[in-house]
């Protein structure tokens, strides 16, 4: 048996990639400073001149398909499953620079926000093309772009006449079918969160929830778990294996990696132990704590998220 210290592991929030050919030579060091800009908001619609028809169309070959930005950040760029970030608000994002920000950015990522620095590279008018497609994302979210459009004027169909240019809200559920749902038979999110200030509960506690997250598109979008693109058990301790022996010893951690030949699990501290397998032996169990809200995924309706949504909107 050999124990190590576990490496650092992230699930990319935004997949593009850096043009520098130095990040070929070298994994980019996580210890150099952020660029500037990274936490800013963008002005709306962004700065400087809309960018080419042609590049966009380019650009969004790579956001949504090449690169898999789209799954994480939606084909708007508003955000998506996991609260990935809103790209038409980010002043990196928007920056019109070709962009050479971006650069800087993949160059040190975001790891305490799940996004790592990314070694492969685009050409600079595969990055200028990125940046249009993104800019472009951010034009159709402007101001000039609202009247007559979906709810906030942040794309979708044209809504009627009667109420073009009116900030909508995505509260359109009710809120006791929302309640009867958080109880019931389906959902069953009752048995392990409370909504009731004070009382513990097996998972998070739901008391306060739309005070965490103030925008209800936000909620909504932290309620439907992304296990797609990149996911890692390695980035979190959602899933718990139980190694057995055939003389009855048992080993308990958090599953960094399973196979034929070998599992590793870590503990609280994140130091790992790696143990070998063959022929099928130690048997391993792996227990998701999330797998109802997986399991959910293939069952809710969109009236079932709707009403959810409007009930935890009232947890203040």
């Amino acid at each position: 048996m050999r124990k190590r210290v576990a490496g650092w592991a992230f699930v990319p929030v935004l997949v593009i990639v850096t043009i520098s050919a130095a990040a070929q030579d070298r994994p980019p060091s996580v210890a150099e400073s952020l660029p500037s800009g990274i936490t800013a908001l963008a002005p709306s619609p962004p700065a400087g001149a809309p960018p080419d028809a042609a590049s966009v169309a380019r650009g969004t070959v790579l956001y949504e398909t090449r690169l898999g930005c789209a799954p994480c950040h939606g084909l708007t760029g508003r955000g998506g499953p996991n609260n990935a970030p809103d790209l038409t608000r980010s002043a990196l994002a928007m920056q019109p620079d070709a962009g050479q920000g971006l650069v800087a950015f993949l160059r040190v990522g975001r790891p305490d926000k799940g996004m790592p620095p990314v070694p492969a590279t685009l050409t600079e008018q595969e990055a200028a093309d990125l940046s249009a497609k993104l800019r472009s994302l951010g034009f159709a979210a402007g101001p000039a772009a609202a009247a007559g459009r979906g709810p906030g004027g942040r794309g979708g169909p044209p809504l009627p006449a009667a109420l073009a240019g009116q900030q909508l809200s995505i509260l359109v559920g009710d809120p006791k079918l929302g309640k009867r749902f958080f109880e019931g038979a389906v959902g069953r999110c009752s048995t392990c969160h409370t909504v009731k200030d004070g009382e513990n509960s097996p998972a998070a506690s739901l008391a306060h929830i739309a005070t965490k997250y103030p925008d209800p598109k936000a909620m909504q979008n932290a309620m439907l778990i992304n296990r797609g693109l990149n996911w890692s058990p390695r980035t979190n301790k959602d899933v718990t294996a139980t190694i057995t022996y055939a003389n009855g010893r048992t080993v308990k951690g958090y599953l960094t990696s399973v196979s034929d030949f070998k599992v590793i699990v870590r503990d609280e501290s994140g130091t790992e132990t790696e143990l070998p397998r063959k022929d099928g032996e130690p048997k391993v169990v792996l227990t998701d704590r999330l797998q109802h809200h997986l399991d959910l995924l293939a069952t809710y309706h969109d009236d079932d998220i709707h009403n959810l949504t409007a009930y935890l909107a009232t947890f203040k």
